[in-house]
């Protein structure tokens, strides 16, 4: 690690992210590091074309929260290692928050789950966050595969 030893796992509480954070959890003690969880909510466009009547948006964004914060308290749980929990709202892209948190950190890594399971068209359009990741991070990468993928191709 070049500075700080900080390692940054990006998490969206799936599976993939549960083996960022073992991988990460396992570079920062051999390496003497420390990881930070990090789980960014990107804002909710709510759209009410009838003027139904719904919950207040403010209710929604603190349920949101809450129940991030419970789960990224969960996932840093069932890990050995000591980690520091983050949660950003952000009216960006969850990459473009994740380079940014990275960057104000100081973070020497990223360590962060693939899903793919996008189809073509969707990833030819849009990408995957772990790509727009890669290609605008602030620092080194390390992208994990999901599992079963290594599998399918051996």
């Amino acid at each position: 690690m070049k500075n700080s030893g900080k390692i940054l796992v990006p998490t969206d509480f799936s599976e993939q992210s549960d083996e960022a954070l073992r991988r990460a959890c396992l570079l920062a003690t051999q390496l003497q590091g420390e990881v930070h969880l990090l789980h960014v909510i990107e804002q909710t466009i709510f759209i009410d074309a009838d003027l139904v009547l719904i919950t207040p948006i403010d209710e929604i964004i603190k349920a949101k929260q809450k129940g991030a914060t419970q789960r990224l308290a969960a996932q840093a749980k069932r890990v050995e290692t000591s980690v520091i929990t983050h949660m950003e709202d952000t009216d960006n892209n969850s990459s473009q928050a994740i380079c940014d948190f990275a960057k104000n950190l100081d973070a020497d890594l990223i360590v962060i789950g693939r899903h793919g399971h996008k189809g073509m068209l969707e990833h030819m359009i849009l990408g995957s966050t772990a790509e727009r990741v890669v290609r605008d991070a602030p620092c080194s990468v390390l992208v994990t595969m999901p599992h079963g993928i290594l599998a399918e191709g051996e």
